[in-house]
């Protein structure tokens, strides 16, 4: 029997240090495009960001935080396949910093069905404010925030010719009824819509047709390459109207693509200016950035995932020792006015809209945003 009791001493004694760390850490999961476009990936290399830094100060109670990031390619068929193994195999006890309303979309019946939170999508998708989706907490303002403020600034100009570009899907359309929304809401209507499809990606005809209406502006729902793409065909046509687009294009590798062709672009913000070191949130990530090896750009993109990633720590700081999904959803409704640093953000049991912050900003020479 000694060398029995022996041997189970020593398995106790081997499986207690895999014990003590599965103890010793809190997961959260994240599924989003790391392959492609850069603003999945400077998101989440923004919250890495925090997280690092957090894990370094002793974490949360004593526990640090593991951020797991799998790379969906926006396909939601791969996020929903990774929502399951982040859940199941990963034992996460809150999702964090989807990318894509498709993506976010298809996830919503798997948040329900086990009863875990999405905290900070990185999507103003109506259809994740309005009706309130109990598992879904944003932080950022919706898309239809945006065309509001995106159509005033046209209103203050007195511009009245306004052509439409959307994306042929959830997120597309989803831009098309704020524009057309804020439009009608001013007595103002889009001389033409135009639409392409997102996997085709062909833009030819979109553009023979908003261009021969010559317009003012163009208000633009689109993905960050399509955006690209329309801009530099119409240039070619010899029109330059206002090229006004949603937050979704933020990153630092799109704006550079466009090089000279993108000066004089507008860009919807949800986020703070991540030069203004003013704002304490923006003085932290800088600072942060300044003493990392090989940091992300300064970009909003990075700057919302760092955002986002304090708002996490927020929640689980409140939901105590043992945090589960329960406990992390009380703790967020139970947060009213809270400052991460310069950035406001505040739930309810019936609001889950963390923050309403929009603005308009313009983009100068060499991809250098400008207020």
């Amino acid at each position: 029997m000694k060398p029995l009791r022996l041997s189970l001493f020593l398995l106790a004694c081997l499986m207690t240090p895999a014990i003590a760390s599965a103890e010793g850490k809190i997961v959260i999961g994240q599924s989003v495009e790391l392959s492609g476009q850069a603003t999945g990936k400077e998101n989440r290399e923004g919250a890495q960001l925090y997280f690092d830094w957090l894990n370094k100060q002793g974490g949360i109670n004593g526990k640090t935080v593991e951020l797991i990031s799998y790379d969906d390619k926006r396909d939601p068929a791969l996020t929903k396949a990774n929502t399951l193994k982040l859940i199941n195999e990963d034992h996460a006890v809150a999702l964090f910093g989807y990318r894509s309303t498709p993506t976010i979309e298809a996830i919503l019946p798997l948040l329900e069905k086990h009863a875990i939170p999405l905290i900070a999508p990185f999507s103003g998708a109506q259809s994740l404010h309005q009706p309130l989706q109990p598992y879904v907490f944003n932080l950022r303002a919706s898309y239809q925030d945006e065309a509001a403020k995106m159509v005033a600034s046209l209103a203050d100009l007195r511009i009245s010719k306004v052509a439409i570009l959307h994306q042929d899907d959830s997120f597309g359309k989803d831009g098309l009824q704020g524009f057309v929304n804020s439009l009608g809401q001013r007595s103002m209507k889009a001389g033409v819509v135009a639409k392409y499809d997102r996997k085709e990606m062909k833009l030819d005809a979109a553009v023979a047709s908003i261009a021969a209406t010559s317009p003012q502006a163009v208000l633009m729902a689109c993905t960050p390459a399509a955006c690209a793409d329309f801009i530099r065909q119409m240039q070619k046509t010899g029109q330059k109207p206002q090229f006004l687009m949603l937050s979704n294009v933020n990153s630092d590798d799109f704006f550079k693509s466009l090089g000279s062709e993108g000066r004089g672009i507008g860009v919807m913000q949800v986020m703070p200016y991540p030069r203004d070191i003013g704002v304490p949130v923006v003085r932290d990530l800088q600072k942060l950035l300044k003493s990392t090896k090989n940091p992300p750009p300064l970009s909003y993109a990075v700057l919302e995932g760092y955002v986002a990633a304090k708002l996490m720590t927020e929640a689980l700081r409140r939901a105590g020792s043992n945090p589960d999904a329960r406990k992390i959803m009380q703790a967020l409704e139970n947060m009213h006015n809270v400052d991460l640093g310069g950035v406001q953000v505040g739930y309810g049991s019936k609001d889950h809209d963390g923050s309403h912050f929009v603005e308009l900003t313009i983009v100068g020479k060499n991809g250098v945003i400008l207020r």
